[in-house]
């Protein structure tokens, strides 16, 4: 393995067990509720992860070093906080107890305001670093 891949894996790792914490943190500011949507927690952390890749991508454009910044912030950071397989999770339960209406606006929220705030992170991004 090159030095350059080793530092990456290292930037993921550390990314990802800050970004799992966040992600925790957010559980403990956010505690589910039991119905019927069972985790406003999930689709925070989505939302505001969406938001900040969209962000990121702008701004790692921008960059010579941009490999190792995404592999920290993007794969690392990011992929610990948000939480793909707890929405999983959460449609299931709403799917186990017939609520197809939460089921579809749970679905509908996380997809709609995941697709908004990484557009949102796009444009911010582009007015803080505009190319040059």
């Amino acid at each position: 393995m090159t030095r350059t891949a080793l530092l990456q894996l290292l930037a993921v790792g550390l990314g990802g067990a800050f970004g799992a914490m966040l992600r925790h943190s957010v559980n403990l500011l956010l505690p589910r509720a039991s119905a019927p949507w069972p985790a406003l927690s999930t689709l925070c952390v989505n939302v505001i992860g969406c938001l900040c890749a969209g962000l990121l991508l702008v701004w790692l454009g921008q960059r010579d070093d941009a490999d190792f910044w995404r592999a920290l912030l993007l794969t690392g950071v990011l992929g610990g906080l948000t939480t793909f397989s707890a929405f999983g999770v959460d449609l299931l339960a709403l799917l186990r107890a017939a609520r197809y209406d939460w089921l579809a606006l749970t679905i509908a929220a996380h997809v709609g305001l995941g697709l908004l705030a990484i557009v949102i992170g796009w444009r911010v991004g582009q007015s803080l670093w505009p190319k040059v």
